[in-house]
């Protein structure tokens, strides 16, 4: 479901803004992960960090890791609706063994 363009123009006022840093679009992006990824993955596979334009997700196990490198290009578009301009360029996948 691609985000409300108004939504979106929101989003870029609010990145415009003097205040706003990269700790608030991780917040951003962790807050909006149910909708972009749907409840059943976000549920096991949350968002971690921001570093630059890298999105760092943790996830349960190699296995997991493997299934959505798969996925990588799909999540990389779902991560960027709600920017008016894609900024996140790559996902990185850790998981504890």
């Amino acid at each position: 479901m691609p985000f409300d363009p108004v939504v979106r123009r929101l989003i870029a006022s609010f990145r415009n803004s003097s205040h706003w840093d990269s700790q608030l679009d991780l917040e951003l992006l962790q807050k909006l992960w149910p909708v972009l990824a749907g409840p059943k993955l976000a549920g096991v596979v949350t968002i971690v960090a921001l570093q630059g334009s890298r999105v760092v997700v943790n996830v349960p196990d190699q296995i997991w890791s493997k299934q959505l490198m798969k996925m990588k290009p799909e999540l990389l578009a779902r991560m960027n609706e709600p920017w008016p301009v894609p900024w996140i360029a790559e996902i990185v996948f850790t998981y504890e063994n």
